[in-house]
């Protein structure tokens, strides 16, 4: 019987992680995406017209209640709940009184719906992975992301990339991207694996965006790389570029599997410098506007992290400070 109810989006599989992790620890998972549907239409909806989808999002969850009361939850975990709604989340309490509620934003109250913030009232506990956020709202403690147990495994022998970034084609990451490359010197080899989620968008921002103006479309991929062939990657690379979205603080899932596969870092979030395993020749903040990456931090070698430190920070760390478990 399940004793924990997960509901959480898929993003790249974490959840599914979470979902195997707790089980590995003893528990049963009762798993739902955080919306009723993952196309493109539903995202945008819950994002820009939630009252379009209200009937679609309430009949949801009445399916995951209907599941849910036929097991012994004891745990509820809702990361995010893009289209739940307060009210929905009033329904999913009154209907399972036994269980504790716990709410996990991997995502900023910038980046989120508008109703974000009146959620968190409804749980027992609550935490965001940005630090902006847990300083503006007290009610939020803070609690970063976590790195994967593959991550920790990976040799650190054979690494013939220097600089590599994979990632989503978003925002200025193009830019971004192209800018450090002038900044890096010419010998290094600079590996840039960017996604598009479909050729009409790399078309959009091809015609409407300057910074695209020279790009090349045998420069992007239009399927996603599964987990085995990213880590593949970062585990032939020496030092690992992370930008994240403009309007968060939050350090990314990227910046803690860096830190878990004892890979070097140059991030354009200025907040790694606040982190409390940050050290000058691991991790490396740039402007994103004018990268400059010190030769010292190109030549130096990692410095080891004490393992309580990376302990802390992978997912069973993560779980244990999260749930309390």
């Amino acid at each position: 019987m399940s004793d924990v109810l997960l509901i959480a989006a898929s993003f790249f599989g974490y959840s599914r992680e979470i979902k195997a992790r707790l089980e590995t620890r003893g528990h049963s998972v009762l798993w739902f995406e955080d919306r009723p549907a993952i196309d493109a239409r539903t995202k945008t909806l819950i994002r820009l017209a939630p009252a379009l989808v209200k009937g679609e999002v309430d009949a949801y969850v009445a399916q995951i209640i209907e599941q849910a009361q036929q097991r012994d939850i004891r745990t509820v975990l809702i990361i995010k709940g893009e289209a739940l709604t307060p009210a929905s989340i009033s329904r999913l309490r009154a209907a399972l009184p036994r269980a504790r509620f716990i709410l996990y934003f991997w995502d900023s109250y910038r980046n989120m719906p508008a109703d974000s913030a009146a959620k968190v009232d409804l749980f027992d506990h609550a935490l965001t992975f940005d630090q902006v956020d847990a300083v503006a709202d007290p009610r939020l403690a803070y609690r970063p992301l976590f790195y994967l147990n593959e991550y920790a495994t990976l040799p650190t022998d054979g690494q013939d990339i220097d600089v590599l970034f994979i990632g989503t084609a978003h925002t200025d990451r193009y830019a971004v991207l192209s800018r450090l490359a002038r900044a890096l010197p010419p010998e290094l080899r600079f590996e840039k694996v960017l996604f598009f989620p479909s050729r009409w968008m790399w078309r959009a921002r091809k015609l409407f965006d300057g910074s695209y103006r020279h790009a090349r479309r045998d420069e992007f991929l239009f399927t996603p790389l599964n987990k085995q062939e990213v880590m593949a990657l970062i585990r032939r690379a020496r030092i690992v570029v992370d930008i994240e979205r403009p309007i968060q603080t939050g350090l990314t899932m990227r910046t803690l599997e860096m830190l878990g596969a004892s890979r070097k870092l140059v991030t354009t979030n200025i907040r790694i410098q606040d982190a409390d395993f940050h050290h000058p020749n691991n991790q490396i903040y740039v402007d994103r506007t004018a990268p400059v990456v010190p030769v010292r931090f190109l030549e130096s070698a990692w410095s080891p992290v004490p393992p309580e430190m990376l302990d802390s920070y992978s997912l069973d760390g993560w779980l244990s400070e999260v749930l309390a478990i």
